[in-house]
């Protein structure tokens, strides 16, 4: 049995539905965690997928009803082409998948990359976002965090040999994940991973995204504040649905300021940090939970009895799939 084998026997099994919507001439794809009520769409962070919110399922679930979105080039969506993994063709496809499922009014979370492109589309389309999270992302981000974030990426193994392995380097790289428990962290970082045909484990998404995160420019982002920015000011005001910034406490990504700003700048915002986290949360955090219990005024964190009866039902975590290999 190979190491990723053992690996995968103790995988929690899983218990969602996939779905797959054509957008202009990409196939995308995502995960309904189910639920009931308001719609809310997630979006994951730059070599993640949907799965990156599987630790928020047992939070919104069944009170809300969870999607989370592969973008394109990321889990089970088409790749390429390259030379359009940028920010207009995201809002794109987001537009186009929110369509698809008759979505006239959505609640949208996202994570890092996912969290500027909630915003953006929020931006541009207040009249159909209920609520935003933005979960370490802001309009004023640190430039020089944002570049060391991009080569950590950039850096990334190839090829794991096990998850073990893989858990260990994002133990060594992210900033607050040994405060999950070991549980927690396995499935936050199996989320990434994909078994490779020829063994081990590779990141679940098209290796240019990777490959072009290790090639960020040192001065990537605006050369001029957005609080200087007339213009930022004008768009920031459309964003006049509740807010929540969710930040690493330390994040270098998302300032602290830039946290206060931006919610002061908002008529309906509020901001929390998580402890020792970095960018960004994992969101299996007990802190990210109660911010977004609290945000989506949810009932109280159920008791560890009923937690362990959903968890042995295995609605909350994935598994990879046989057949989950190289394309």
């Amino acid at each position: 049995m190979s190491a990723a084998d053992a690996d995968a026997e103790h995988a929690a099994p899983a218990r969602y539905e996939d779905g797959y919507v054509t957008v202009g001439d990409v196939l995308l794809h995502y995960v309904d965690y189910g639920g009931a009520g308001e719609p809310v769409v997630a979006l994951h962070g730059l070599v993640q997928n949907a799965h990156a919110f599987d630790g928020i399922a047992p939070v919104l679930v069944p009170h809300r009803r969870l999607i989370a979105l592969d973008l394109r080039g990321r889990g089970d969506s088409d790749w390429g082409p390259p030379q359009n993994y940028k920010w207009r063709y995201y809002l794109g496809d987001l537009r186009g998948f929110l369509g698809a499922l008759h979505f006239s009014r959505v609640a949208l979370i996202g994570t890092s990359m996912g969290g500027t492109l909630a915003m953006l589309y929020a931006m541009a389309h207040p009249g159909q976002v209920t609520r935003l999270v933005m979960n370490d992302s802001s309009l004023n981000a640190n430039r020089a965090g944002v570049v060391r974030a991009a080569l950590r990426i950039g850096r990334m193994p190839t090829t794991f040999l096990s998850l073990s392995h893989a858990t260990a380097w994002f133990l060594e790289e992210r900033d607050g994940l040994d405060r999950l428990d070991r549980e927690q962290q396995r499935a936050w970082v199996s989320h990434f991973l994909i078994p490779v045909a020829t063994g081990g484990w590779r990141v679940n998404c098209d290796p240019v995204i990777i490959r072009n995160a290790g090639l960020v420019p040192p001065d990537i982002g605006p050369r001029q504040p957005w609080s200087h920015r007339w213009t930022v000011w004008e768009q920031v005001k459309r964003l006049h649905m509740p807010v929540l910034i969710l930040r690493g406490a330390r994040s270098d990504v998302v300032p602290r300021l830039s946290a206060k700003r931006m919610a002061e700048a908002l008529p309906a915002c509020r901001w929390a940090e998580v402890p020792g986290a970095g960018h960004a949360p994992t969101l299996y955090e007990p802190e990210a939970h109660t911010a977004l219990r609290e945000f989506f005024a949810l009932p109280a964190e159920p008791k560890p009895s009923a937690r362990r009866a959903l968890a042995e039902e295995g609605k909350w975590s994935h598994e990879h799939r046989a057949g989950d290999v190289d394309r």
